[in-house]
């Protein structure tokens, strides 16, 4: 997908010639201080790789002598591997958003999957090296990443087409591809080369749930039953399984470049964040900001870089730094305002923290949010009921240091709350100015500033984690159709916590599947009140569907089409609803949109209505 670079790039540039051309007496410039490693790769390309969900020590060069990853470890053995690696959040869209731009998610905005959009105004890697004559690709392996969130921005190619691959949905709706087709699509766009250096992204999402790796990977033990008792370890095998195959795939696209393009390319290994693996009661992750979903491996490899392998352990590092480290290494300055450094000066700051959060919390369920600051040595989590580690005594995080006033952790508490209290209260961003009537319209949607309430979330994740596992194996009674059962793990959720949107989510797919439609319209309605979305939406237009209410729900769906012109489900069920009401003409129309728009999500539908449409001769 090609992208050109923005007007703010182009004023960018205005200024520099600007500044060149001031008079003496104007005041100097203070000289940029670089380290030793400072354009040591300039003109090499740059491979990055990212391993969706995979925590650090899922790896074998970080110590767990069951992670086999003999190409990622080949990686290590070539290059820098740092020891305490931190990733902003544990979910993936604001985590990428992060890498890419060097910004934490309280600068770049990004706090959740599918109703966050990584901002035009944002720089990203892609358009930084795109702007030096780089080759820029991206080949992403889930809709999560998808151009439409912003992450396309600076890429002249961005494989985000899956449904092309014959990608489907998996657990939570996730449409992805898996890591073999993620390295045949990478594979071909290196092999469209020109004589220039190439800037490529891989991201593999194989290790994000379900696990389901390939049974040579198993080594000959049997799948779990995810319908029977927890089982620790064989839910940690079956998700190493699925990073070895991930690794696999990952050595064959570095044989792929060869050992003569490999000597002239800064490859970049890590991962957006981790997996809870039942620690501190998350089995997967993304509700809790604890080492096991943040901490994650980050290499740079170059043999000729560094001759000789190191791993650094005097200083924590982030993805947040990883813009500024690959720029220096380039011989590029990086702009002003990151909120990353380099990685690879020879001194480092023992007091520096990294920044990370999780609004999934509020966003899904209404609790609080968490904000987090980690050093080289200790941890800071700002909750209802705070929590303070001494990572190097405890790296568990099983004792909460906080209640007894170590100096260290109001030292952080402080920072923290001063480093939240200089951005613009969540949700309150400069808009656009709108009517009462289309801020009711978007909010909705789940596209309004007033979506988010700023009393919102007073119950602590640590609390109230337990009550998502439960409404998770809700979800799976459904599955098997166990519908009372699933209920009342439903309302046991909702009498501690009735303001849990993901609870209402669930009773309403227990109502739909049983097609009680009175019931379920009550869950959306409520679900739209506590957490308004898209998809939310486009529920309750088919649920009006199926309760023959098509002039209403017509209605309903062309002023929501104003506010998601380029929501695919959208005009899908406006498309079903013109069907029904034999508007043929209009419902075709919505069909061949759907399908142009939203060719993942809605597009396989699309298309397959527009044959059916052909056969019926409409």
């Amino acid at each position: 997908m090609a992208r050109r670079l923005r007007a703010s790039a182009l004023l960018a540039s205005s200024l520099l010639l600007a500044a060149a051309a001031c008079s003496e007496q104007d005041a100097p410039q203070p000289a940029v201080v670089r380290d030793a490693s400072f354009g040591t790769a300039r003109g090499f390309n740059v491979l990055v790789v990212t391993f969706d969900t995979v925590r650090a020590d899922a790896i074998g060069c970080y110590g767990d002598p069951r992670a086999l990853t003999p190409n990622v470890d080949r990686l290590a053995s070539r290059g820098v591997r740092f020891a305490r690696a931190i990733a902003p959040a544990p979910t993936t869209l604001p985590s990428h958003s992060t890498l890419f731009t060097g910004l934490d998610p309280l600068s770049h905005g990004v706090h959740n999957n599918g109703t966050f959009r990584l901002a035009d105004e944002r720089t990203t890697l892609a358009e930084l090296l795109g702007a030096q004559g780089y080759r820029t690709g991206a080949v992403v392996g889930a809709f999560v990443l998808e151009a439409r969130y912003g992450l396309a921005q600076g890429f002249e190619d961005y494989e985000d087409e899956l449904h092309e691959d014959g990608a489907s949905k998996g657990a939570a709706h996730f449409v992805e591809r898996d890591a073999r087709t993620v390295t045949d699509r990478a594979v071909a766009w290196l092999a469209r080369g020109e004589r220039r250096p190439f800037f490529l992204w891989t991201h593999y999402f194989d290790a994000h749930l379900p696990y389901a790796a390939p049974e040579e990977f198993l080594r000959g033990t049997p799948r779990r039953n995810v319908n029977g008792p927890w089982d620790a370890e064989a839910n940690r095998r079956e998700y190493l399984a699925e990073v070895t195959y991930a690794d696999r795939e990952l050595g064959r696209l570095l044989d792929a470049l060869g050992e003569e393009t490999l000597a002239r390319t800064l490859v970049v290994f890590t991962a957006d964040h981790g997996e809870g693996l039942g620690e501190h009661g998350e089995y997967t992750h993304s509700r809790l900001i604890y080492e096991g979903s943040l901490r994650v491996p980050l290499i740079l490899s170059n043999a000729a870089l560094f001759p000789q392998p190191r791993v650094v352990q005097d200083r924590i590092a982030g993805l947040v730094d990883v813009v500024p480290t690959v720029l220096g290494l380039l011989g590029t300055d990086p702009p002003s305002g990151l909120d990353g450094i380099g990685l690879l000066a020879p001194n480092a700051d023992p007091a520096r923290a990294i920044y990370s959060e999780s609004l999934v919390t509020l966003f899904n369920h209404g609790w609080a949010p968490l904000y987090g600051l980690t050093r080289l040595g200790d941890k800071f989590i700002l909750a209802p009921r705070p929590e303070y580690y001494d990572l190097r005594a405890d790296g568990g995080e099983r004792r909460n240091l906080f209640a007894t006033t170590v100096p260290q952790a109001q030292q952080l508490s402080r920072a923290l709350r001063e480093r939240i209290a200089r951005v613009q209260p969540l949700g309150r961003a400069s808009e656009a100015p709108l009517s009462a009537d289309d801020e009711r319209w978007l909010a909705q949607l789940g596209y309004s500033r007033s979506s988010v309430p700023l009393d919102a979330g007073k119950l602590d994740p640590k609390d109230m984690i337990v009550t998502w596992a439960i409404l998770t194996n809700a979800s799976r009674m459904v599955e098997r159709g166990e519908f009372d059962a699933a209920l009342a793990e439903v309302d046991s959720v909702l009498a501690r916590n009735p303001s849990d949107p993901f609870g209402w989510e669930v009773a309403y797919t227990v109502h739909e599947a049983r097609r009680d439609w009175g019931k379920a319209e009550e869950c959306l309605l409520k679900l739209l009140e506590l957490n308004p979305s898209a998809e939310a939406f486009v529920r309750l237009a088919s649920v009006m569907i199926e309760q023959g209410r098509l002039e209403e729900c017509l209605a309903l769906l062309e002023r929501a089409a104003q506010g998601l012109p380029d929501n695919g489900e959208v005009c899908m069920t406006r498309g079903e609803c013109l069907y029904r009401l034999e508007r043929w003409s209009e419902a075709r129309s919505q069909f061949e949109r759907a399908a142009q728009i939203d060719p993942v999500r809605a597009g396989g539908r699309a298309r397959a209505t527009l044959e059916k449409l052909d056969r019926e001769g409409r």
